[in-house]
């Protein structure tokens, strides 16, 4: 799942090329987790690395940051199922070949349409734009040291609170509403509120209604994850509904109830939120005067020696 969302608003043979560069990463980081989930202190470390680097990742583009935010939930996912070190091949192998069939997949859409190539990626521009970003002047860097350190208090919290069933749904709601600037984090968070709440009324409702019936449960799953890879782009809380969909009754289908599931999915989701708008009274990107100030600073010549 995770590699399909690498370069979904690209052409075919694009998308094939991100999720193929994807591949191997998500899986890496799927084993990394299982290598790192035994210890509060050590999870809580990686994520702040991976999560920082992943957070940097919005210097470049859009697109390369969707990368980046995939191999943090790689990790997030793997370290929230506490993997244990024998597990971390099979994950690697697991994580890796579900995103070499999503290249097939886009590959084969790719030989059947043949639509005009575009470019792939610009590495040298890349490059430039983290370079030019190391600086607490930039908001890509000030998000990347914000992001970390809020990943890393989620998954801090969930392990300290005992959250070991679905406890990754805190830094996972932190994934998706931080972004670089305030104002977009403010509302990403206020559409995570209520396309959860719709979710939760929805994915309740067809877990109760559908007991039993595994071959529709299992539609309305590829249904809800259908949506979801539609509408991130379109809707972020028509997406949170049809993911929040997907999770609880994927955890019904696991043996857990829809309505306890439910209710742990509102109860991470709100504490993720809390993270989030924290991370930004804690640590705000500068303003303009501020900015203005540390220019000034800067363009002042030194004194003689």
């Amino acid at each position: 799942m995770l590699t399909g969302f690498a370069g979904m608003d690209a052409v075919a043979r694009t998308r094939a090329a991100w999720q193929a560069a994807l591949a191997a990463p998500i899986g890496a980081a799927a084993a990394l987790g299982a290598l790192t989930a035994g210890s509060t202190a050590v999870a809580v470390a990686t994520m702040a690395v991976v999560a920082a680097g992943a957070g940097y990742s919005f210097a470049v583009s859009l697109r390369f940051s969707i990368a980046g935010l995939m191999v943090a939930l790689s990790l997030l996912i793997s370290q929230g199922l506490f993997l244990t070190p024998a597990d971390a091949v099979p994950a690697f192998l697991f994580a890796t070949a579900g995103g070499i069939v999503q290249v097939g997949f886009s590959l084969a859409i790719w030989a059947w349409e043949r639509p005009r190539p575009e470019p792939v990626w610009d590495w040298r521009g890349g490059v430039a734009d983290l370079r030019a970003n190391l600086t607490l002047r930039s908001h890509a860097f000030r998000h990347a040291m914000r992001f970390g350190a809020a990943m890393a208090a989620g998954v801090a919290t969930y392990r300290l609170l005992g959250m070991k069933g679905h406890g990754f749904w805190v830094p996972l709601t932190i994934l998706f509403v931080l972004r670089p600037e305030e104002d977009e984090t403010m509302h990403r968070l206020v559409l995570r509120a209520v396309g959860t709440a719709l979710g939760l009324i929805i994915a309740t409702a067809l877990g109760e209604a559908l007991v039993g019936d595994e071959v529709v449960v299992a539609l309305v799953l590829a249904v809800a994850i259908g949506f979801a890879y539609g509408l991130l782009t379109v809707q972020y809380a028509l997406f949170t509904t049809a993911i929040t969909v997907f999770a609880v009754l994927l955890a019904d289908t696991l043996g857990e109830g829809a309505l306890r599931a439910a209710g742990q999915r509102a109860y991470a989701t709100a504490i993720g939120i809390a993270i989030a708008a924290v991370a930004f009274l804690i640590w705000s990107n500068p303003g303009r005067g501020e900015e203005a100030a540390e220019d000034a600073a800067l363009a002042r010549p030194e004194p003689a020696r």
